[in-house]
């Protein structure tokens, strides 16, 4: 770090991208020390399908039972929760490069530990609407995805298109978002045959359903998925 740089960091010192406190100069990274040791990965008795948590004897769980899926299985790297939730906000909304970099690279990380997720033969990034794409700049998904590419060693295959903007998440119950998102993707091109979806957050997994079932229609075998958290 230069004098200057240095200089400047104490001028106006970076916040921690989820408590906002001030970081040491010296420090690397998004997280201050207390953000960072409260950084969790999934864990507990989750679904082996949906990966929800849900403490019941039965597993999958009992909505998995009782439908078919397009996606195989879904997995996900931490809970939707702090300080994972905040720095990904930060990110998003607040242009926090920093913050990308570090949650891709502990997504990409944690992706070893699934090995059902192994056999993919390309990973496709779930997209944005172009005109939330214009607005944002960057597809945080498709970031996540090139991280998870390099390290599972098999190709990054953008090939999803989003064919209409889709209403926010918190605006529709369950039922009506899962129907806002019918026919709401296309893949362009033949899909890899064991694809693997890439999204930031999967709530009701109504997104990555669409998307897997773009995928099927283009040809690929199975689809999994892997998320940075699940809500």
């Amino acid at each position: 770090m230069s004098g200057l740089s240095a200089l400047l960091d104490l001028l106006a010192p970076r916040p921690c991208g989820a408590c906002r406190a001030d970081l040491p100069p010296a420090l690397q990274g998004p997280l201050c020390a207390a953000c960072l040791a409260a950084l969790r990965p999934a864990a507990g008795r989750l679904c082996r399908r949906c990966h929800v948590p849900h403490g019941l004897p039965e597993d999958p769980c009992r909505r998995c039972r009782e439908r078919l899926f397009a996606v195989d299985c879904i997995r996900a790297a931490f809970p939707y929760q702090a300080p994972v939730r905040e720095l990904l906000h930060a990110y998003k909304y607040r242009g926090r490069r920093d913050a990308g970099e570090a949650l891709a690279g502990w997504m990409a990380g944690l992706w070893r530990r699934h090995g059902e997720l192994r056999e993919s033969t390309g990973v496709v990034p779930v997209p944005l609407h172009p005109e939330r794409l214009r607005e944002r700049g960057f597809n945080q998904a498709e970031g996540l995805a090139a991280a998870v590419a390099r390290t599972a060693g098999v190709p990054l295959v953008p090939s999803l298109r989003r064919t209409r903007p889709t209403a926010a998440r918190w605006r529709l119950s369950r039922k009506d978002r899962l129907k806002d998102l019918e026919g709401a993707f296309r893949c362009l091109g033949p899909a890899p045959r064991r694809a693997l979806l890439v999204d930031d957050v999967c709530t009701t997994g109504g997104t990555l359903e669409a998307c897997a079932r773009a995928l099927r229609a283009a040809g690929a075998e199975t689809v999994s998925a892997f998320v940075l958290a699940r809500g």
